[in-house]
């Protein structure tokens, strides 16, 4: 087993793709499992197969990076994956930023992990209760209070310009 923590993080793009590359060669050939450790989510895309995304020490999202690519994700997921450049003129992307106080690890805030910061959180509820862990699907599951209907109408982060012109003309 290969651990890489953060092994692309400030290395320019010729650099990034060499490691990825490389890691990529010698899980091939040793048949080896890589855990890789990133923020950076279009690189994690690349390599694994599963993701896992944390916050301060908790699981807040899990499955296939078709799984954690797709909505519904988890709130710290989809502003983890606006985060992501893309180049490609054709994709819109949600902005999102994140406000709030950053919580420290050592004193971590009670109830959500995420609450101090979340752009969907509902109330009393994220502040007081850990969420419970909700099977989206087989091998996907999040840790979150908000409702289910909420999670199933989640737009993606990423869709094509034709796509939302589509879309927009059957509203209209």
């Amino acid at each position: 087993m290969v651990v890489a923590d953060e092994p692309v993080s400030a290395l320019d793009v010729s650099v990034q793709a060499a490691i990825t590359g490389l890691l990529t060669d010698i899980q091939r050939e040793h048949k080896t499992t890589i855990v890789f450790i990133s923020h950076d989510l279009s690189v994690v895309r690349y390599l694994a197969d599963r993701i896992v995304v944390m916050y301060l020490g908790h699981v807040m999202e899990q499955g296939t990076a078709t799984q954690v690519f797709a909505p519904p994700y988890h709130p710290y997921t989809e502003a983890l994956l606006s985060a992501v450049p893309i180049a490609d003129t054709s994709i819109v992307k949600k902005r999102i930023v994140l406000q709030g106080e950053l919580p420290s690890a050592i004193t971590p805030p009670t109830g959500c992990p995420f609450q101090t910061r979340c752009p969907r959180k509902i109330g009393a509820i994220c502040e007081q209760q850990l969420p419970p862990v909700k099977q989206l699907a087989k091998g996907h599951s999040i840790m979150c209070h908000l409702p289910d209907d909420e999670l199933q109408a989640m737009e993606p982060v990423f869709a094509l310009k034709s796509q939302l012109k589509m879309k927009n003309k059957k509203r209209s």
